[in-house]
């Protein structure tokens, strides 16, 4: 029997931090899907909205023997437990799953992104895209349907028809629940309370969120700090996000301490709307390929003016001059000339441009109408390509 639409188990695989997946599983669940998630983390989030949660091997790094192994205890999971649909996020899973699910389940996976290999200058991911066009060819074969997060990649994969158009989708980011994000912001008394234990004064302030890692433009980010209160002009400039161990990468915590007063590094954030709420101005100098970065939608739903490169999926994000900027990758003094340029405006027009990050986000990336286009994909799919069980 072929089952297909709402009585359908869904699994999303991912890596270790498959947890991000878990507002769109409770949507999912909400319009009457059976659900589940695999990764390689501990799976403790899943546990409160007693979400099925199930454990993998999977290494990041270029392993043949470790994809193998990923491979078949993914395919022993799918044969004891029967989803329905196989449903895979990131670049290791979005190769592996769709050979795991393979006459067991309908294969769909999210190009989240196209990573180091397309973000990194070096001649060894140079080297590498051949293969990654190679590895995603295959998988699209292996696939119903191969969804894009931005234009950029979903132009990019059918120009090199590394995947057929019949079998492509667009949907725009993961989705963000924007009324929930609203409802985590303090109210004023809170506020003022957070302003003053980051003793923010009553200077504007510009907030960065993200891991620290180069091609997250941290370093950027710092500069530009450093370079805009040397001009004179008053503003505190925030860095939060977790450590990262990615060798070269990685931005140390040496670094930060030698801004001195210009950057206060505040660690991993455990409540990012907080933050986003006691902030004038998000920015995201970001020369990583993403899908869409949440933060930026985060910080957009809750009202701010943004600035962030022209990147794929930022810029599906950012309207140039109207709800926020967008500069060149790698590029500090345009980072400093948009900072420049975004505090020099009256607060009125700051509001004026957060409304219409409000807005955007509401209209094109609201986790309602993701979990929606997401469903109609899973139905399309088995109606279509359902394994008989």
């Amino acid at each position: 029997m072929i089952r297909t639409t709402k009585n359908a188990m869904i699994w999303h695989v991912g890596g270790e931090d498959v947890h991000m997946r878990l507002p769109l599983l409770r949507s999912l669940r909400g319009l009457g899907y059976r659900v589940g998630a695999v990764g390689s983390g501990d799976g403790r989030a899943f546990a409160a909205d007693d979400i099925p949660y199930y454990n993998y091997p999977l290494n990041r790094w270029i392993s043949p023997f470790a994809d193998r192994r990923s491979t078949f205890q993914l395919r022993r999971l799918i044969e004891s437990e029967r989803p329905d649909v196989v449903h895979a996020f990131d670049t290791k899973p979005s190769f592996l799953a769709p050979a795991a699910a393979a006459g067991l389940a309908v294969a769909v996976r999210t190009i989240t992104g196209m990573g180091y290999v397309f973000s990194s200058q070096t001649p060894l991911a140079a080297a590498l895209r051949p293969v990654y066009r190679q590895r995603q060819r295959q998988a699209g074969h292996e696939s119903a349907v191969t969804i894009f997060q931005n234009q950029d990649d979903y132009d990019y994969f059918i120009r090199h028809r590394i995947v057929a158009e019949e079998s492509a989708a667009l949907v725009r980011s993961s989705g963000v629940d924007c009324a929930e994000l609203l409802s985590r912001c303090p109210d004023e008394s809170g506020r003022a309370a957070l302003r003053a234990r980051l003793a923010t004064g009553n200077e504007p302030v510009v907030t960065m969120v993200a891991r620290m890692v180069a091609t997250k433009g941290v370093r950027q980010f710092l500069g530009a700090a450093r370079r805009v209160r040397a001009s004179g002009i008053a503003a505190r400039f925030l860095l939060a996000g977790p450590l990262a161990s990615e060798g070269k990468q990685a931005v140390r915590r040496e670094e930060f301490e030698a801004y001195g007063d210009d950057v206060t590094y505040l660690g991993p954030c455990d409540d990012v709307p907080a933050l986003l709420s006691v902030s004038d101005l998000f920015v995201l100098p970001t020369y990583y390929r993403e899908g869409v970065p949440r933060v930026l939608l985060e910080a957009g739903a809750i009202g701010l003016p943004l600035i962030t490169t022209d990147m794929p999926g930022c810029r599906d994000v950012v309207r140039h001059k109207e709800n926020g900027l967008l500069v060149r990758p790698r590029d500090e003094a345009s980072l400093v000339t948009a900072i420049t340029q975004m505090l020099s405006l009256d607060e009125s027009t700051r509001r004026r441009m957060g409304n219409a990050s409000r807005r955007r986000v509401h209209e094109n990336f609201e986790l309602r109408q993701v979990a929606a286009a997401y469903a109609a994909i899973y139905d399309r799919s088995l109606s279509l390509h359902g394994v008989r069980k």
